[in-house]
Order: C-alpha cells, then sequence, then structure tokens
C-alpha cells in the first residue's frame, strides 16, 4: 500500500509538474505577448526537473522535445526571438541524456542560426560523454571543422573516431581520407552537405542543405569548365 501511495504521489507530481510546463510554455508559442510576459516566464531548470521527474524522465524529455520543435520553427518564421533555446535544451539532455538527436539538432541550429561553431561543438562533445559510442556526434564535429572551419586535419581526426564507433560504417572512414588527401575540395564539402539532408529530420536544415548543394554543385560545374586557376567571378551556369 505504501509502494502504492508513492507511485501516485509521483504521478501527480510529475502532471503538476506538466501542467506548470503547459502554462510557462505558452511563452513559446506565442499567446503571451509582451516584453513584459516573456521576461515573467517562470521554467524549472534541468536540475529540478530531473529530480521531480523520476521515473518519467524520458516522457518530459520527449514531451519538451516535441515542444522545442515547435518553438524553433515558430523562430524559423520570425514569431519569437529564440531566447530560451538553450535554457530548453539543457533541460531536454539532463533529462535524456541519451537523446543522441537533442544534441545533433542543437548543435545544427548554434552554426545555421547563430554562427556559433564554438558552441555548436562543445554542445556535440557534450552528447559523446553520455553517448561516447555513438558514430553521428563525432562526424557532426567533423562536418563542422570540414565545412565552418576549414579546419581539415581536426575535421579527420573526429571522422576518425566517429570510424571507431560500434554503429559507424564505412562512410565516416571514407570521410577521415578525404580530409586527410583531400583538404579543401569542394567535392567533399558537397558529399558531407548531401550526409546531411539526408540524415536530417529537421525541414529547415534540408533547405539549408540543399542550398548549399546547388551552390557546390554549380561551383564544382563552373570550375570544370573554366579551370581551377580561374580567378573569379565565375559566370552564372
Amino acid at each position: 500500500m505504501r509502494r502504492y501511495a508513492h507511485t501516485v504521489l509521483r504521478a501527480l507530481t510529475v502532471v503538476a509538474l506538466t501542467l506548470i510546463l503547459v502554462g510557462t510554455l505558452r511563452v513559446f508559442d506565442g499567446q503571451e505577448k509582451g516584453e513584459d510576459q516573456q521576461e515573467k516566464l517562470y521554467f524549472p531548470s534541468g536540475t529540478f526537473l530531473v529530480e521531480s521527474t523520476l521515473g518519467f524522465r524520458e516522457v518530459m524529455a520527449d514531451y519538451l522535445w516535441f515542444r522545442f520543435v515547435q518553438y524553433y520553427g515558430a523562430y524559423a518564421k520570425g514569431q519569437n526571438d529564440f531566447r530560451y533555446f538553450e535554457l530548453l535544451i539543457d533541460s531536454i539532455t539532463k533529462l535524456d541524456p541519451q537523446f543522441v538527436e537533442a544534441y545533433h539538432f542543437a548543435s545544427l541550429v548554434f552554426w545555421s542560426s547563430f554562427g556559433d561553431t564554438g558552441n555548436s561543438i562543445n554542445m556535440l562533445k557534450r552528447g559523446i560523454q553520455a553517448n561516447p559510442d555513438t558514430a553521428k556526434l563525432p562526424f557532426q564535429i567533423g562536418f563542422i571543422y570540414y565545412v565552418m572551419e576549414h579546419d581539415y586535419n581536426r575535421a579527420a581526426h573526429w571522422f576518425e573516431n566517429a570510424a571507431r564507433c560500434s554503429d559507424s560504417s564505412d562512410k565516416e572512414s571514407r570521410f577521415a581520407a578525404f580530409a586527410r588527401y583531400k583538404a579543401g575540395d569542394d567535392r567533399v564539402s558537397l558529399a558531407l552537405w548531401e550526409h546531411l539532408y539526408e540524415s536530417t529530420d529537421s525541414p529547415q536544415m534540408k533547405a539549408l542543405a540543399v542550398k548549399m548543394i546547388e551552390k557546390l554543385t554549380r561551383k564544382i560545374k563552373q570550375r570544370q569548365i573554366y579551370g581551377d586557376d580561374f580567378i573569379g567571378p565565375i559566370p552564372e551556369l
């Protein structure tokens, strides 16, 4: 009987916490307007959520992830300023440290929306600490170093780390070799963007990948016509 009462109490605690979150997350939907309304937002810390949702952490993480995707979609449409991005991601990943896609998507947001490759890489490294044998996260660090930072040695290092993960394929080793021996080759960047397009579930990231694939494809074709020594501007095809 005591165990049953304890279970009921825990369940009621989670229900109460969910109701609090539903209320505060109305701000993310744009239902609450104005600076004063946003400044009054109360959102439990990730640590508090972990302590309060013992036994229900993954359920709460899934709920927050669903709301986060909606929140990001509204931001992409210019409906909010995305100020609670880091707070939400911190809560989700503390509730479910094995939620690999959360780290991956957050890293994409950091560099694609904010141009912040440093925090993007740090987010992925945090995910690797909790998921050391998952190739997706170190591969993404290699992607950032190759495409955004043009640091091909570091890119190769992280591709090689990804290749050592149990869920890796020949892709990781192939890109490591590309980064070592084909540094700066637009074809490698194109292949990386194509991989991102195929692997992401985010419509926004797919759109970004399509844009970059088209740009790189056009550039490669132009180089084939005018040669590598041609000094731009290169005419549009």
